[in-house]
C-alpha cells in the first residue's frame, strides 16, 4: 500500500527535486480539503475510472508543479493584469536609466529596448486567473489522458484475451492438419498455413503483453505510483444510457462554453486587454473559439449516438452466439460435436463477447469530451 503524507509546498518542491523513482509521493492538498473517506480511497492500492481526476489532482508531478508556480506567483505579486504590466514598465524604466549620453549606440539600444517594454506593457493579458486556467486546462487533460489510457488498458486485454482464445483454437485446428496429413488427407500447403497462423497469433500476443505493459506502467507514473508498483486496476464503469438519452446538443452548447477552459482563458484575456488592436484580435479569437467549441459538441454527440448503435448491434450479435453456445454446450456433453467444432463456436463467441465489451468502453471514451 502507498504512503501519503501533506507537506509544505517548500518541502514539496525539494522531494520533487531530489526524489528518486522509490520514493514515496505525497499529497498536493490540505488533509482537510478531502473527507476521511475521500482519502482513504485515494490512497489505497487501487486504481478506478472514477478516481482518475482526483489521483491526478493530488499526486501528478505535473500538476503539483503548477500548484507551486501560481503559489509563488502570488508571493512576486503577479497577480493583476496590472502587476504584470508593471515589470515591463519597471524594464522600460531601467533600460533608459542606462542610457548614460556618452555612448550614441548604446543609447539607441536603450532607448529600443525601454520602447519594446513599453509596448509589450501594453499588450499585457495575462493576470492570475489566466494562468490558475491555463493550469486548470493541463490538469484537465492529464485526467482525460488518464481515462483514455486506461480504457485502452482495456480494451488492450479484451484483445489479449481474444488472441489467446484464438491461438488455442489454431493450435488445434494445427494438431488436427497434422493428423489429416499422416492420413493423406491434407498437404504440406495446408500443415504450413497453419503453423503460419498459429506464430502469427503468438506475435500478436507478445505485441499485445508488451503494449499492456507500457499503458500500465505510463498509467502508474501519471498517478503516482512508481512504474515497478503493481496496484489492482479495476474495470472500467458500465456505460449511463440514461446519460446518452439525456444530451441534447443545443441544450448542452451553454455548458460546454463554460467549462471550456480556451475560451475562457480567451474571454479573461479579452477583458484584460488595454491595446486597442489587442482587444480586436481577441474578440476574433474569441468568437471562433465559441463557434468551434459549438461544431464540436454536435460533432462528438454524433459520434456517441454511432458509438451506441455499434454497441446495440455487438450486443445483439454476442446474444445470438450466447444461445448457439448453449446449443454447442448440450451437443458436446452428449458427444454429438468435437472437440475442434466446439473450440471453434467458443472462439467465435468469446469474439462477440469482447466485441461488445469494447464497444461500451468505446462509448465512455466519447464521453468527457461532451
Amino acid at each position: 500500500m502507498r504512503k501519503w503524507k501533506q507537506i509544505g509546498a517548500f518541502t514539496l518542491a525539494a522531494v520533487m527535486t531530489f526524489s528518486g523513482p522509490a520514493s514515496t509521493v505525497w499529497a498536493g492538498s490540505p488533509e482537510f480539503s478531502r473527507t476521511a473517506e475521500e482519502w482513504a480511497k485515494l490512497r489505497d492500492n487501487v486504481m478506478e475510472y472514477d478516481e482518475l481526476a482526483g489521483l491526478i489532482r493530488e499526486y501528478n508531478v505535473t500538476v503539483q508543479k503548477n500548484q507551486l508556480d501560481i503559489s509563488d506567483k502570488k508571493k512576486d505579486d503577479k497577480v493583476t493584469r496590472d502587476q504584470y504590466a508593471q515589470y515591463y514598465r519597471d524594464a522600460a524604466f531601467d533600460a533608459r536609466s542606462n542610457a548614460s549620453g556618452d555612448d550614441p549606440v548604446s543609447d539607441a539600444q536603450a532607448q529600443v529596448a525601454a520602447a519594446q517594454a513599453e509596448e509589450a506593457a501594453d499588450k499585457v493579458t495575462e493576470d492570475i486567473t489566466v494562468h490558475q486556467l491555463t493550469y486548470d486546462q493541463q490538469e484537465a487533460g492529464l485526467v482525460a489522458s488518464a481515462q483514455s489510457s486506461m480504457i485502452s488498458y482495456f480494451q488492450q486485454n479484451l484483445e489479449l484475451e481474444s488472441a489467446k482464445d484464438s491461438l488455442e483454437y489454431m493450435e488445434a485446428q494445427y494438431q488436427a492438419i497434422l493428423v489429416k496429413q499422416s492420413a493423406g488427407m491434407a498437404t504440406l500447403s495446408d500443415v504450413l498455413a497453419a503453423k503460419e497462423g498459429v506464430q502469427s497469433t503468438q506475435a500478436s500476443i507478445e505485441k499485445l503483453t508488451g503494449s499492456i505493459e507500457e499503458t500500465r506502467q505510463k498509467l502508474l507514473v501519471m498517478l503516482g505510483w512508481k512504474y515497478s508498483d503493481t496496484p489492482e486496476i479495476r474495470d472500467i464503469p458500465a456505460v449511463d444510457f440514461e446519460h446518452i438519452a439525456a444530451m441534447n446538443p443545443e441544450t448542452d452548447k451553454d455548458a460546454a462554453l463554460e467549462k471550456n477552459y480556451t475560451f475562457n482563458i480567451n474571454k479573461r484575456r479579452l477583458a484584460n486587454a488595454v491595446a486597442e488592436l489587442t482587444k480586436e484580435t481577441l474578440k476574433r479569437t474569441v468568437s471562433s473559439n465559441e463557434q468551434n467549441i459549438k461544431s464540436e459538441i454536435v460533432k462528438n454527440y454524433q459520434a456517441v449516438l454511432q458509438a451506441k448503435a455499434s454497441y446495440e448491434q455487438a450486443k445483439g450479435e454476442f446474444e445470438l452466439e450466447s444461445k448457439n453456445m448453449e446449443t454447442a454446450e448440450r451437443k458436446q456433453q452428449i458427444g454429438t460435436l468435437s472437440r475442434l467444432d466446439y473450440m471453434k463456436q467458443k472462439n467465435i463467441f468469446n469474439t462477440k463477447d469482447n466485441a461488445m465489451k469494447k464497444g461500451s468502453a468505446y462509448i465512455i471514451s466519447g464521453g468527457p469530451d461532451l
